[in-house]
């Protein structure tokens, strides 16, 4: 149901096609939240859907964009705990609800998810809707950049949930881009004795030295191992990958300390491999584990957003309006050595 009046908007059609149109104004239904976007990110995998690299879970047509930073527009019946005019975030998962992973707390692990931005119209556009249950508010001070840094934040927070840090530990970082910085962040602030970030782009190694990272490398000099093996002669107690290349993960692999743990945090191509030898799990009792999608961490993140504890304005560098978003999600990874994360304005 709409209203009658219509809204920007940057429609997904087909591979290769964001058609930048208008389409009406949405009304909230029943537990249903009209919300009018602040900002949104623009994310490795709205570059996937594009390119045709990603298709499970997408229904074209769609309006793209699942990091939203938005304002409480309108409530749909039944809705409490909620005011118009309220700053909020947006967690994008939806389980169905049903099956195991969701009746044990685990939504984003259910087989049939549905996600804002994928399956329904998301934040590339000046208004969405959204269930009320999946509405964050946060603090006004964090502004849009601290908004479109929630989801992604709240993935990070859900990951190393799952690592399992233990205090003295090191640490590695693989890449430096949003999701990188991020677990820099994070990392740099918990009792991690030595913290050793890598990135082949220098722009965004320089950023990795400022979140706190010990030592910053670049994994494509022929002494990488040397040096990484000079700083921590045992190994690395836990490694992180925020990259989503096997090349970075076979790389870092024999880098694991005894007893160490791999992440498997960014998004590998469907169908790539990495070697690995079972026996040296045996003999080292080494751990690969993976995470993915935040299941329920979106209010942890915002609250760690309104405590100053992540420098927002360090990794949110770009804010173009809506007309710019082909050209931002095309240009995803050319900007590298100029940007981190860019959002989008749908006012602009």
């Amino acid at each position: 149901m709409a209203t009658g009046k219509t809204m920007r908007a940057a429609v997904f059609r087909r591979v290769g096609r964001i058609q930048l149109t208008r389409r009406p104004i949405p009304t909230p239904g029943p537990g249903q939240v009209l919300l009018r976007v602040a900002a949104c990110g623009v994310c490795g995998t709205d570059h996937h859907i594009v390119t045709g690299e990603l298709t499970d879970g997408v229904q074209a047509p769609v309006v793209l964009g699942h990091e939203i930073a938005a304002r409480v527009q309108r409530l749909g019946a039944g809705v409490v705990g909620l005011k118009p005019g309220q700053f909020c975030a947006v967690d994008p998962v939806l389980g169905c609800g049903v099956c195991e992973m969701c009746h044990t707390g685990r939504p984003n692990l259910c087989a049939n998810p549905t996600v804002i931005g994928y399956k329904l119209h998301g934040g590339f556009a000046q208004y969405l809707l959204a269930p009320a249950g999946k509405v964050i508010p946060m603090d006004e001070s964090v502004g849009p950049a601290g908004g479109v840094l929630c989801e992604t934040l709240a993935c990070v927070i859900h990951g190393y949930d799952r690592l399992g840090l233990r205090a003295g530990s090191s640490a590695m970082v693989l890449g430096a881009g949003t999701v990188g910085l991020l677990w820099t962040a994070l990392l740099a602030r918990s009792p991690v004795r030595r913290l050793i970030q890598t990135e082949i782009v220098d722009f965004r190694r320089c950023k990795a030295l400022g979140m706190g990272a010990d030592v910053v490398l670049d994994p494509q000099a022929s002494d990488f191992q040397r040096v990484v093996r000079g700083q921590l002669p045992e190994g690395v107690d836990c490694i992180i990958d925020a990259t989503g290349d096997p090349a970075a993960i076979q790389q870092a692999l024999p880098l694991l300390a005894r007893g160490g743990t791999m992440l498997i945090f960014g998004i590998c191509p469907v169908g790539s491999s990495v070697a690995v030898d079972p026996f040296q799990l045996y003999n080292t009792e080494a751990r690969i584990i993976a995470s993915k999608m935040p299941p329920a961490t979106l209010a942890r993140s915002a609250r760690l957003i309104e405590a100053g504890v992540i420098p927002i304005d360090q990794i949110v560098t770009a804010l173009l309006p809506l007309s710019q978003l082909p050209t931002a999600v095309k240009s995803f990874n050319s900007w590298r050595d100029r940007q981190v994360k860019v959002a989008i304005d749908p006012w602009a």
